[in-house]
């Protein structure tokens, strides 16, 4: 590296021919400084214990930023990329223009090849992507200082081409640091979230948004994570629906990780100890129905790699079904709790109110509540009018004035102005303003803090609000016909389930034990 005295020379030769000569005397004079502040710490190049120093000296407003600047020119020239006393480099590198990254892009096949490309292109490709969302400005601007940090980080590593390698390793030290407490799970969330992006743009040239998996999973060795890509290629050649495909993939990363698997030859000698400390570690995280739903999945991912060769052994055996004995007793609310749900939801967002209304007054289901559209009320009829998603049939239901006047409540007062023109009336509360695709969490939150227990046993979900409305229809001993009509069953066999809520009726139905234990023959006599 040039002497710290060959590069103020430099800059100030370049500075000469740019600043007015009154602004270039002032300017030489703290360079001088800087040169006299070396030759008294006998630092003979430029270094970041020099800068330190310097900038240490300022003692005024307008001082700071003269030696800021001081010291930001001699790093430029020098290349010592050093960092201020913020922790930021004096001179970042510069991501390029919009037109700079279509020039740069234009022609290229996707899925892009490691090493062909300057990550900053890509990153200006991914922020063109999703513009389509309407994020919010302040989102917009964590996606790209995410993006900047990784950029940072390749530049500090005298390597901005673009390696998938690059990305993953950039995830696992954001891992590591949460673990360590040094990042905020909002700033991990999001850096994750921006990597993933843009792995999804180098493979398709686009971004189609959706949820990714928020457990960190990972595969650490290409050769395992080809594999992953290969096993997710053949699901999705089956036609299956996007969210299975997504638990095959979670799946597999799950494998890959609880057996502590680390190469494709240590995969291949897979040993039975390694899947039982997977079942035992996956059945402390996850709850008994998603291991209902997991673990036959894995179990098609074992005959799947053994069928290929990459499993010794047929090692599916051992992955078993847990057993959940379902209960046939619905769960509702009691008439006290359902009082306090109502009370809740006065101080509840107009979205969550308008929802739990739909559940708790007309039985709606969860999924028939997100495919709510504008064009299925009828205001002057007042009725809602459905098809059910689940059973096909259409059905009419009043629009009763609570009801009715809480969705107007939302649909006025809180409902995204981007989302004006979309046909389904509940939406994300951020970009993108899609329809939502579950309510539960909506409905277990407002269950929570209106701490109610429900009856037969513990539940949070959307199916409570349904069960509770046949709880008190059956109650005011409202006929089975005008029930199965109001719930929108396909048949009476579908009522069999809600007869367990009808106490009154079911206490006159046991039979007298009074008759236990009594004697009906004598010895000898036979059986009557």
């Amino acid at each position: 590296m040039a002497t710290i005295r060959a590069v103020v020379d430099a800059v100030l030769a370049q500075q000469a021919e740019s600043l007015h000569p009154s602004t270039f005397a002032t300017r030489r004079i703290y360079f001088r400084h800087l040169v006299e502040l070396a030759d008294e710490m006998n630092i003979g190049e430029p270094c970041q214990e020099l800068y330190d120093a310097f900038v240490s000296r300022a003692s005024t407003v307008d001082l700071r930023f003269q030696l800021y600047h001081t010291v930001k020119l001699v790093d430029a020239a020098a290349g010592t990329k050093a960092f201020n006393p913020e922790g930021r480099l004096y001179n970042e590198p510069v991501l390029p223009t919009l037109e700079e990254s279509r020039a740069a892009l234009n022609g290229m096949a996707f899925p892009l090849e490691d090493g062909t490309l300057d990550v900053g292109f890509l990153i200006i490709r991914a922020c063109e992507e999703m513009e389509y969302l309407q994020l919010t400005d302040s989102t917009s601007g964590q996606y790209l200082k995410a993006w900047r940090e990784f950029y940072v980080d390749s530049f500090l590593s005298d390597d901005t081409i673009f390696t998938r390698a690059a990305v993953m390793a950039f995830i696992d030290r954001s891992t590591e640091m949460l673990n360590s407490g040094a990042m905020a799970m909002w700033k991990w969330k999001i850096r994750r979230r921006a990597s993933l992006v843009l792995l999804e743009v180098a493979e398709t040239g686009r971004f189609q948004w959706k949820a990714f998996c928020s457990h960190h999973v990972n595969c650490p060795d290409e050769g395992l994570d080809g594999l992953r890509l290969q096993y997710v290629a053949f699901v999705r050649s089956r036609n299956l629906e996007e969210s299975t495909v997504s638990l095959h993939d979670y799946s597999f990363r799950c494998l890959i990780e609880e057996t502590g698997v680390h190469t494709l030859s240590e995969l291949q000698e897979l040993r039975p100890y390694q899947v039982q400390q997977m079942l035992t570690s996956l059945s402390e995280r996850l709850s008994i129905n998603s291991r209902g739903t997991i673990f036959p999945i894995i179990r098609q991912v074992f005959i799947h790699l053994h069928a290929g060769g990459f499993i010794s052994n047929d090692l599916s055996g051992l992955v078993l079904t847990p057993f959940n004995q379902k209960s046939h007793l619905k769960p509702y609310l009691a008439s006290s709790d359902e009082e306090k749900v109502y009370a809740a939801l006065k101080e509840a967002p107009y979205r969550t109110q308008a929802i739990m209304r739909l559940s708790l007054r007309l039985g709606l289901r969860d999924c028939d509540i997100c495919d709510l559209q504008f064009s299925q009320i009828d205001w002057n009829k007042e009725q809602i009018i459905i098809e059910q998603k689940k059973t096909g049939k259409v059905i009419f239901l009043p629009l009763l004035e609570d009801v009715g006047n809480a969705i107007l409540d939302y649909i006025e007062n809180e409902r995204p102005v981007e989302a004006k023109g979309y046909p389904y009336i509940f939406v994300r509360s951020q970009a993108p303003y899609h329809k939502m695709r579950s309510m539960y969490s909506i409905c277990s939150k407002i269950y929570e803090e209106s701490n109610v227990q429900t009856v037969n046993r513990p539940s949070r979900g959307m199916h409570v609000g349904r069960y509770t409305l046949a709880h008190d229809l059956l109650k005011a001993k409202v006929p089975h016909q005008v029930i199965t009509d109001t719930l929108g069953h396909a048949g009476k066999e579908s009522d069999k389930p809600y007869i367990s809520m009808e106490e009154e009726m079911l206490r006159e139905c046991p039979l007298d034990l009074s008759v236990i234990g009594q004697k009906y023959w004598e010895e000898g006599d036979g059986i009557v």
